[in-house]
């Protein structure tokens, strides 16, 4: 299920574990960016479409998933999200990158970056 940001809704803790944190055992694995957020929540709404122009401009390089903090507060809680709209950057099961709050496109693609560089995963054009 597509979600408001463009990735891919996680409806349980099963999905989360499996799509999120037990990736590393995939060798052509992507970082995972996580968006927790709520329907009701206004700057989620604005972070939206920032996640939306990010994926597509990394979309061979990252995952895009979205969490409803409503709808998995364990899941929320288990990660350490304390605000939304919080972003957490995954890869290997762990959280390489944390933004908290609604930012602009440039700072999620600095992040975004930042995380891939480490990796070793950044092309530079």
């Amino acid at each position: 299920m597509v979600a408001k940001s463009g990735g891919r809704l996680i409806l349980s803790t099963e999905q989360f574990e499996q799509e999120v944190l037990l990736s590393e055992s995939d060798e052509n694995q992507l970082p995972v960016l996580v968006l927790f957020s709520a329907p009701w929540c206004g700057p989620c709404r604005l972070t939206n479409p920032v996640v939306k122009e990010v994926m597509k401009q990394y979309q061979t390089k990252i995952e895009v998933v979205e969490i409803s903090t409503d709808d998995l507060p364990e899941v929320a809680a288990d990660a350490g999200v304390l605000s939304i709209p919080t972003i957490l950057i995954y890869y290997g099961g762990e959280v390489r990158d944390t933004i908290v709050g609604c930012v602009a496109k440039n700072v999620l693609a600095r992040s975004v970056d930042k995380v891939l560089e480490d990796l070793g995963m950044l092309d530079e054009e």
